[in-house]
């Protein structure tokens, strides 16, 4: 008996100690390239340097209380709206479209496999090399196959979409995303869908579901756990996606499509090229701002799906 609870001992002392070992990596992880490299980002936002001596500076909550001032909170207020309209977007066009693809796909039918060779391109390909290809696209060949009826989509003095209409400047932003978006989440969703056990499936089958049937009530089930995933790391990038405004229009984005992640780059950007230290704690509070409302809402988010989400078993 002794022996038996040495041995035991032994193994559970083991796996504690295996255990321990594979947690070092991913917490030293975190510590360095979270806590070490935001820590001083945090503090940052507190202070105001001074702007004839950057190594003079006070603390002061001005940085965040200015956001909501004058035409910063004009500013803000808009790339709020249109991040918040971008991911309902996403949600509803964007997750809707990438599972059905993925069914599809997983169903093997029909040029299957030019889809998902089709889909997972922009994935490969740069995004800038994308964006490029995308505006010759809107500016020259989308204008010519509207001409017969009499759409009025750019012009040949002006080929250039985003600039000559702004009316379909986000309307051509939210395209070119939702595109882009498909690669990971159709190559993630269809292999979670094959994995699901052909039984399951062949039973279905055998009490009369058809392909809408097995579509919502056997396949998404099964692969909520993966589309789960997808949504809660779209509420985590709220406030960071950029919709490829940098690989669109560079520095100069329009109004109607600049999004929060595409106004901190862009005045963090500008800020450094001007050598402007007195504007990096305005930037970096509305950073910390932003994390404060992310962080319960994404772990909130978290929760919903996995307490009243469909479960696999």
């Amino acid at each position: 008996m002794a022996i038996k609870k040495k041995s035991i001992f032994r193994a559970e002392r083991g796996s504690l100690i295996f255990y321990s070992l594979m947690m070092i990596w991913p917490i030293l992880q975190f510590c360095v390239f979270y806590i070490g490299v935001n820590f001083n980002s945090v503090l940052l936002a507190f202070k105001e340097i001074d702007p004839l001596d950057y190594s003079k500076y006070t603390y002061t909550f001005d940085n965040f209380t200015n956001w909501f001032k004058g035409s910063s909170w004009l500013e803000l207020k808009n790339s709020l709206g249109v991040s918040l309209k971008v991911y309902v977007i996403s949600l509803a066009i964007g997750v809707p479209l990438g599972l059905f693809f993925s069914y599809y796909i997983y169903k093997k039918m029909p040029l299957a496999t030019f889809y998902r060779v089709m889909l997972f391109l922009p994935s490969i390909l740069s995004s800038v090399v994308l964006a490029r290809l995308y505006q010759y696209f809107t500016d020259w060949a989308l204008p010519e196959l509207l001409a017969p009826l009499h759409i009025e989509y750019g012009t040949k003095d002006v080929p250039t979409l985003f600039a000559t209409n702004s009316e379909y400047k986000f309307v051509a932003v939210m395209a070119f995303n939702i595109f882009v978006s498909f690669g990971t989440t159709v190559l993630m969703y269809s292999n979670k869908m094959s994995t699901i056990s052909p039984e399951i499936i062949e039973s279905a089958h055998l009490d009369g579901a058809g392909a809408l049937t097995e579509f919502f009530y056997v396949v998404l089930p099964l692969s909520f756990s993966t589309i789960s995933v997808f949504l809660v790391t779209g509420v985590a990038g709220i406030f960071t996606n950029q919709i490829n405004n940098y690989a669109l229009f560079s520095f100069q984005a329009p109004t109607e499509v600049v999004t929060v992640g595409y106004l901190i780059y862009n005045k963090t950007r500008h800020a450094a090229s001007i050598n402007r230290m007195p504007d990096f704690p305005f930037v970096a509070a509305l950073a910390v701002m932003l994390t404060l409302v992310a962080v319960p809402l994404t772990y909130g988010v978290r929760f919903l799906l996995n307490k009243f989400g469909p479960k696999e078993d």
